[in-house]
């Protein structure tokens, strides 16, 4: 059957019988594989996992013409644990995304739970993006601090001018229901530039302290990335620049600098990619015992077809023991991934 109209069939025990303008899709994701994780000191992990080179989803979007150019768009994602069948951001019905918006020529307005512009528009500065377990951009980035997506949000996007976009949003309480003083409010502003083969990304959010928080050395989070991409055509170059402020509200926290080189090389019918992170100062934060946390990651994709992908993941990162007594080593953790995804 064909997926618009089983979705359309679907959409309407949800939300009634659509308009004969609009239009909904049903489209999602499966991501399955093997897991092989070792940290020193502790057990081997061996697993199947789901999610591992992109999130395991299922979801709803559509549209209907309201005249001339405006436009009603809504989106509803819902993530899931393709290895156990359980739901994923936290067993919610539309965790990945809850919105509906208007667009036209002015751009697009959204309300409803979405993704914030560090997280959604800073992926693109890794290969790995926003997946890949320890490879990805939060692992030395931190843009999870703030929040990858906020409920309770409105956003603005402004319209593409030769490449250049801009975005703006407020979220009144990032995860859950709005209870006034104890909310911690998110501002999530962007820009970015796309011209051939050059991509220019950058973000910033911040994190609000609750109006009910009356102890002292409080302050609000800070979370500002900038990336750009370059294709040569026989490669990708990648570089990212990160800063973390106030980690966990907490005003004396050392500035977190983080730092992203990547490399994407085209292969027959796929691609190589690495990267090397690093991340100043985070584990003064955790209350660890030496400064820094690094590592290095390669993946490669495979084009079985157009929608569905072999894929291979390895990384390594080092870091510290858990407890400041502990002695002064390097504890790495090591990862390995083999599986495929499939898109419909």
């Amino acid at each position: 059957m064909n997926k618009t109209l089983l979705a359309c069939a679907l959409a309407a025990g949800l939300v009634g019988t659509a308009h004969a303008q609009s239009n909904v899709t049903l489209y999602g994701l499966v991501d399955l594989g093997y897991g092989y994780s070792k940290t020193d000191g502790s057990n081997t992990l061996n697993s199947i996992d789901s999610s591992t080179s992109a999130g395991s989803r299922w979801g709803l979007r559509g549209s209907e013409s309201l005249g001339k150019d405006l436009k009603l768009n809504f989106q509803l994602e819902s993530g899931f644990d393709a290895d156990t069948g359980n739901r994923a951001q936290g067993g919610r019905m539309f965790g990945r995304a809850a919105w509906a918006s208007l667009s036209g020529s002015f751009g697009e307005v959204r309300l409803g739970r979405q993704d914030s512009l560090g997280f959604n528009w800073s992926g693109a500065i890794s290969p790995f993006g926003t997946s890949f377990k320890q490879a990805q951009l939060d692992t030395i980035f931190g843009y999870k601090n703030v929040g990858d997506r906020l409920d309770n949000a409105i956003f603005y996007y402004s319209p593409d001018f030769g490449g250049f976009q801009a975005g703006v949003g407020y979220s009144f309480h990032p995860d859950g229901q709005e209870t006034d003083i104890n909310d911690t409010p998110v501002i999530s502003l962007g820009a970015r530039y796309k011209s051939g083969p050059l991509l220019v990304v950058l973000t910033y959010d911040q994190k609000n302290v609750a109006d009910s928080v009356t102890v002292g050395n409080r302050d609000d989070i800070k979370n500002l990335a900038l990336g750009a991409t370059y294709d040569f055509g026989v490669a990708k170059v990648h570089a990212g620049y990160g800063r973390l402020q106030n980690r966990g509200f907490i005003a004396s926290a050392s500035k977190e600098n983080a730092y992203l080189l990547g490399l994407t090389v085209p292969v027959g019918n796929g691609s190589v990619f690495g990267t090397y992170q690093r991340v100043d100062n985070r584990n003064l934060n955790e209350f660890r015992i030496d400064e820094a946390r690094s590592g290095f990651a390669i993946g490669y994709l495979h084009d079985l077809s157009k929608r569905t992908k072999l894929y291979a993941y390895a990384s390594q990162y080092s870091d510290v023991a858990v407890r400041a007594t502990a002695a002064t080593r390097l504890a790495d953790t090591r990862q390995f991934s083999v599986g495929v995804r499939h898109s419909f």
